[in-house]
């Protein structure tokens, strides 16, 4: 069984802590480590901080959808202008190197989805939890 929670806030990074402190309290009922919960957080920090990445509409709010299991936490944020993704992973693999936006989500969470509609793009990110000892 998976519950899901839907936060909706402004794309100013004012509210950006409120979305981290969400997160954290989501995972903690499933033991994640220190540094699997700081990885996605992370990982949500780096794609709202990306310059690239224009949200649907200029006074669109953003979506973070988190989903958990027994088992893993995945974060759906968006929903971003078609094509914006494609461009800021383009964009900051040239300008980072060989650790763009797309290398870094990579490998900092286990899976990296990006999920087309007609209203926008998605990215799910998802984090395992690690069997405890």
């Amino acid at each position: 069984m998976s519950d899901s929670v839907l936060l909706s806030f402004p794309r100013d990074s004012r509210y950006y802590a409120v979305a981290r402190l969400v997160v954290g309290g989501i995972a903690a009922p499933l033991q994640m480590s220190y540094d699997e919960l700081d990885d996605l957080q992370l990982a949500i920090s780096s794609l709202l901080d990306h310059e690239d990445l224009a949200l649907g509409a200029p006074d669109e709010e953003v979506q973070l959808r988190l989903t958990v299991d027994d088992r893993q936490l995945s974060a759906a944020i968006g929903c971003f202008a078609v094509g914006s993704l494609d461009r800021a992973f383009e964009r900051s693999a040239q300008q980072g190197g060989e650790m763009g936006l797309r290398r870094l989500l990579d490998t900092i969470v286990d899976d990296v989805a990006v999920d087309s509609s007609s209203g926008g793009e998605w990215v799910t990110l998802t984090k395992h939890v690690k069997a405890l000892a």
